[in-house]
């Protein structure tokens, strides 16, 4: 089974305002390059949240290789007057603190400038979102407590079952703490199975078979910020009869480094069997299939979601 990844955002990525041939040649001045900022800023983060961008100004190097002298800064956040934000040419690193306070897609500039040198330039990105209206579409509202955080429920064929990825104590998406109880956390077989509080198992593979094979009948028709999560197919029919709630929130490839993959493509879930001492059992939907599929991954480097089953 191939899994592609969608979802990128460019973080810390530096922005040449022109180039410094063109810049030197036709003013004369040579420009400023190797500004980089660091942040606390995540993919997303939650509307409210207090940041700090730190400028790092010890890898700038003029294009002429000569001594700059002082070096100014100043941040812009979006299209802001730049003017009204920080300036500091009184110390070598500034930081620049900002409270997000309203949801939306933010850019936040740094700028280095000094006398008779053209200027250089970085931004990192990031979206504020609010994780109580960030998916819409889900059937039923959050009743359940467990472990002193709420969740959706829904009963099939007697047996009741979380209608909603489970979070807590699992790897997050792009490490975004606020999309854990919107996409729930991503688990390795092993973690998995001791995540699901007193009460509550992780699912064999039987008491998933019996949820039905029609993966429109578990389907959320679901809206992530905006934009609908299950791509449209002709030969899919999203109903989510059954109430389970299903997202394509994919999943995270724990090798050497993590790398999420398959999202808004795949909805992934352990069984709580065993295939052999490196594999395990797992349930799927993919988004132009119509019916749900088995799959088995690697025990400790493959992490999926999980949905608890009462006892």
């Amino acid at each position: 089974m191939k899994f592609k990844s969608i979802l990128a955002l460019a973080l810390l990525a530096g922005i040449a305002i022109t180039s410094c041939k063109k810049t030197e040649e036709s003013t004369g001045l040579p420009s400023l390059t190797g500004l980089s900022v660091t942040n606390n800023a995540t993919t997303y983060v939650r509307v409210g949240a207090k940041l700090t961008f730190t400028a790092n100004v010890s890898g700038i190097t003029p294009s002429d290789n000569s001594t700059p002298g002082t070096i100014g800064l100043y941040w812009q956040v979006n299209t802001a007057d730049r003017d009204t934000l920080t300036r500091d040419i009184s110390v070598s690193v500034p930081q620049f603190h900002y409270t997000v306070d309203t949801l939306g897609s933010y850019t936040v500039y740094c700028y280095a400038y000094a006398s008779n040198y053209y200027n250089a330039s970085a931004s990192t990105a990031f979206k504020a979102i609010d994780p109580e209206t960030a998916l819409t579409g889900l059937a039923g509202e959050r009743t359940e407590t467990l472990d002193g955080k709420r969740f959706r429920t829904v009963e099939v064929d007697g047996k009741t079952w979380l209608a909603e990825n489970y979070y807590g104590g699992g790897h997050q998406y792009r490490s975004c703490e606020v999309l854990d109880s919107v996409l729930g956390n991503y688990y390795t077989w092993e973690e998995a199975q001791s995540v699901c509080p007193g009460g509550w198992h992780l699912p064999t593979g039987e008491e998933f078979d019996a949820l039905g094979s029609s993966a429109g009948s578990l389907m959320a028709d679901a809206v992530f910020l905006s934009d609908a999560m299950w791509e449209y197919w002709p030969g899919m029919v999203i109903t989510n009869e059954k109430g389970f709630n299903a997202i394509p929130a994919g999943y995270l490839d724990l090798g050497n480094t993590t790398q999420e993959q398959g999202f808004c493509e795949y909805a992934l879930w352990w069984t709580a069997d065993p295939v052999d001492d490196q594999l395990a059992a797992f349930r799927f939907i993919y988004e132009d299939k119509p019916l749900v599929q088995k799959g088995q991954g690697s025990k400790t480097s493959l992490a999926l979601n999980v949905r608890c089953v009462k006892d």
